[in-house]
């Protein structure tokens, strides 16, 4: 049944009648291949994706095809995404070449998974993975494959794929109501694999599209207001990979997406992987996204060409070339379709706030790759993936990662997705406030900051000369005693120097450690009061502008506190230590740490500090001069 306060409209009754009868129908067909053969012959870029794919599929002719195994232990998900890989990559080397040694070995590939005892429904992200790579091998070589290959693919579609699909939501499974990338990824290997067969299968492919339209709203809505995604690159880049070809694939076979697109944020997602992406390329991976990820890349070539953003274009082809990129067709399909232009040249601003997931992204330029840049975020501790960081923050400068986030642990880890508030995360290092950049306060065994805080953005500010954030955090350490916590991050002084000030209030005193996670040498000077941070010849200066007295900086590994658990299994943070400051318990103070990049080894004047309440920029008193 579909639900009458949808964010999009609901589809007819009968969908499977709206699919094109032809093949292929889905993302592509015989005009954009087309397309694609022409772009080939005229544009360099395309032209190497195309030699990325050909090497691809030619590496992938002889390797063995997949088996029913389990190598993280848990789920086929490692399996899963080999099978897409290869469909995908076998597939449009087919119709791309028409050499039938690519169909003949994507033929193998399906008929060996479709021989599996089940698609690992009890993970059903396996399931949906397996139906979108079958959805795509069935319809791209649907003109080569004979009746009773069909039959293979189609079969294993139904049985391991929409059937369970359909079986879960009357169930009741917990992907059907989720608003994270779950629901986005599972419900879009259904409607993908409803649309491959919908003609031969239209009573089934209906009911599957229904309920799927049904249920993926909620999960839609996560992307409003402003293109923002709760939880964080990685998994923004996994839902929005997943949810474009499903968009893609409805206005090829049937010409509506039902208003998917006209979801509220969805046409400036791509701003939230543009604006997340540091100067050198490097996320703010915050929750559990690794530092060297590029997610995103392939769906913004699609959403470029759609909602005629040319930034968005010039964003995918930085990640466009490499053989580390797992689907070299969508970059392939999708790339050319727009004019690129980068971010500067269009206009994007230096600054940008993401309202629901109250994050604030800043920089000193788009064109340089040594710019100054900074990720603040306030944010919401019970987010899927999240970990307890309130106020964390990277900071980059001259071509280098200065603050850096520490990113995922291993999901085998006994208890890591026991998020609540006796959950076994919050044990390890990388999950707790201490292995983020921001404050922990009377730090014991407990989790720290409370799981299910949140923080907001209550102050922002952008002038040609400076940018500011300003957060209430304060729901994070009242069980600690704070009443109040407001934490600010500024680019100050023409954008070329940052701030960091804490404002605390408790009830007592209480016992604060500030950190910021590094790879850098730090060598602290005899008061305390200053540090050098080196890295690759390069420097970076910390200064205590105020503190409470006694308060000093000093350097920590990157390892827990006494006393914090320390379960075993936990990755070692080879070659990162902590800038630290600690100071006499106060039940009330204020933090201010300059942080102050030194192209030419020379600093500049302490600037005067302002309260977070009276930070601003021209024309009202301009935080360049009074930063705090």
């Amino acid at each position: 049944m579909i639900s009458r306060d949808l964010p999009v409209p609901a589809p007819p009754a009968d969908i499977a009648a709206l699919i094109t009868p032809s093949h292929p129908r889905l993302m592509v067909d015989d005009a954009a291949l087309a397309g694609i053969a022409e772009r080939i012959a005229c544009d360099d870029l395309t032209a190497q994706l195309y030699d990325d794919l050909i090497a691809q599929a030619d590496a992938q002719l002889t390797m063995p095809a997949s088996g029913y195994e389990f190598p993280d232990g848990r789920t086929l998900l490692i399996v899963t995404r080999e099978v897409q890989t290869r469909l995908y990559s076998l597939a449009m080397a087919y119709r791309l070449t028409q050499d039938e040694r690519y169909a003949a070995r994507a033929y193998e590939e399906m008929a060996a998974v479709a021989a599996f005892p089940d698609w690992n429904p009890e993970s059903f992200l396996s399931v949906a993975e397996l139906m979108h790579a079958f959805a795509v091998g069935y319809d791209w070589l649907h003109g080569y494959l004979d009746e009773a290959q069909r039959q293979v693919v189609r079969d294993a579609i139904v049985r391991f794929g929409l059937e369970p699909a359909i079986a879960q939501h009357e169930s009741g499974a917990s992907w059907t109501t989720r608003t994270n990338n779950w629901n986005i990824v599972c419900n879009g290997g259904t409607i993908m694999a409803a649309l491959a067969i919908g003609v031969e299968e239209p009573e089934l492919a209906n009911e599957a599209m229904h309920l799927a339209f049904g249920s993926l709203p909620v999960a839609l809505a996560r992307y409003g207001p402003d293109g923002g995604y709760p939880e964080g690159a990685t998994y923004w880049g996994y839902a929005t990979r997943f949810l474009v070809p499903v968009m893609a694939s409805l206005e090829t076979a049937v010409g509506d997406d039902f208003g998917i697109t006209e979801t509220a944020g969805l046409g400036r997602t791509v701003d939230f992987g543009i604006y997340l992406t540091g100067p050198a390329g490097q996320p703010f991976n915050y929750y559990d996204a690794p530092s060297g990820a590029r997610p995103g890349r392939t769906a913004a070539h699609w959403l470029a060409a759609h909602y005629g953003e040319p930034a968005y274009a010039w964003w995918a082809e930085q990640g466009a070339v490499g053989q580390s990129r797992p689907l070299p067709p969508l970059h392939l399909m999708w790339q050319g379709l727009i004019d690129a232009v980068p971010p500067d040249e269009a206009g994007l601003p230096l600054d940008r706030e993401f309202e629901a997931i109250s994050t604030f992204l800043s920089r000193s330029a788009w064109n340089s790759t040594t710019a100054n840049f900074f990720g603040f975020k306030a944010g919401d501790n019970a987010t899927s993936h999240a970990d307890l960081d309130l106020g964390t923050f990277v900071l980059d400068a001259l071509g280098t990662r200065w603050a850096t986030e520490l990113g995922p642990e291993s999901y085998d880890l006994p208890g890591y997705w026991s998020a609540g508030p006796e959950g076994r995360r919050w044990t390890y290092y990388r999950k707790r406030p201490e292995g983020q950049n921001t404050l922990v306060i009377n730090p014991d065994a407990t989790p720290g900051q409370a799981v299910d805080a949140r923080g907001t953005l209550v102050a922002t500010g952008s002038s040609p000369d400076a940018s500011f954030a300003v957060a209430d955090l304060s729901e994070a350490y009242t069980a600690q005693g704070v009443t109040s916590w407001r934490r600010g991050m500024a680019l100050i002084d023409g954008r070329s120097r940052f701030v960091v000030q804490d404002e605390v209030m408790a009830s007592s005193p209480v016992e604060a450690w500030w950190f910021m996670h590094t790879s850098a040498d730090i060598d602290v000077a005899a008061d305390g009061r200053s540090a050098t941070l080196t890295l690759d010849g390069r420097q970076l200066r910390a200064v205590l502008l105020d503190a409470a007295d006694g308060a000093r900086f000093s350097v920590m590994d990157a390892v827990p506190l006494p006393t914090s658990p320390n379960p075993d299994g936990q990755t070692p943070n080879a070659g990162v230590r902590k800038l630290v400051v600690t100071g006499p318990e106060v039940a009330q103070f204020r933090l201010s740490v300059l942080l102050e990049p030194l192209p030419t080894g020379v600093h500049g004047p302490e600037p005067a500090v302002a309260d977070l309440a009276d930070w601003a920029v021209a024309p009202a008193l301009d935080v360049a001069a009074n930063p705090g």
